[in-house]
């Protein structure tokens, strides 16, 4: 989702150009010479004053959590889940056609000179598009410093809470955020604090998901993978992070005053059973 700010909340939908990706199928047609799924195909510096209390991460049932700000975020920071943030920025870049970003941000004529990058995780993203955007300053923020060292020299990563008020001393011209659900517990609030953090003109990009669904129907309520969802969205709605945040996305943008608001949906198959060869591949990942 890719959202624009302006100075006046003025809706013009067919102002931005759609994204330069394939159309996705209504039903994606089953491959039936899929056997199996048990085989594997894969193997298996901040600017922040940070004290050794950071790098103490909670441990619980074998996995390491953030330090600062626990429990804040739901997933682990250890190798494990460092190897599947990853594998998850190959899955949008295989999504995404080998673009990093699909809103004008950087092709609209306008300079991007400072970018954010939200949640940033292992700060892959954030290294490929300072690789991609030499000029351009940009800030990589997430509550565990587990980013590399060894990065581009207009990159800095921060240890930061991006609930808590904004006080970089800069206006952004694009702001990213990623895989995002159930991290945040006001997303209204995210967006009032992203269109005040953003140059006139800026962009604001939402890459998220939504719980399961099927082309066909076949997801019944009594099906193991829909009761795994919805006991998901009840642990998440317990702690006060709706892991179906993203369903809202677009009507509070428009409510926040954002405009040339475009959305665009996108399939992962949870496995290898497609035909089609990119979403075979997309499934295989996931």
């Amino acid at each position: 989702m890719a959202t624009e700010n302006q100075p006046a909340p003025v809706e013009t939908p067919d102002a931005a150009p759609a994204p330069a990706v394939a159309p996705v199928p209504a039903v994606l047609e089953v491959d039936e010479g899929v056997g199996s799924d048990t085989e594997s195909e894969f193997s298996g510096e901040s600017t922040a004053s940070i004290s050794s209390s950071i790098f103490q991460y909670r441990n619980e049932n074998g996995r390491t959590y953030h330090a600062y700000k626990d429990g804040k975020y739901i997933m682990p920071n250890d190798e494990r889940e460092q190897e599947r943030l990853d594998l998850q920025h190959h899955l949008f870049l295989l999504t995404f056609e080998n673009q990093l970003y699909l809103s004008p941000a950087g092709r609209d004529g306008r300079e991007l000179r400072n970018v954010l990058d939200v949640g940033t995780g292992t700060g892959i993203w954030a290294v490929d598009f300072a690789d991609e955007f030499p000029a351009a300053f940009v800030v990589g923020v997430d509550l565990s410093p587990i980013q590399s060292q060894f990065v581009p020299p207009n990159l800095s990563f921060q240890v930061d809470d991006i609930e808590e008020e904004w006080t970089w001393g800069l206006k952004f011209d694009f702001i990213y955020s990623r895989m995002m659900t159930a991290s945040l517990a006001n997303w209204p609030k995210f967006f009032e604090r992203a269109y005040g953090g953003l140059a006139p003109g800026g962009w604001l990009e939402l890459a998220d998901i939504c719980p399961l669904t099927s082309d066909n129907g076949t997801l019944t309520d009594n099906h193991a993978a829909s009761k795994w969802v919805n006991h998901l969205m009840e642990g998440c709605k317990a702690i006060g992070r709706p892991f179906d945040g993203a369903v809202k996305y677009k009507e509070q943008l428009e409510a926040q005053g954002f405009i040339n608001v475009h959305q665009v949906v996108f399939k992962w198959p949870q496995n290898r059973w497609p035909k089609d060869k990119k979403y075979k591949e997309l499934g295989r990942c996931c």
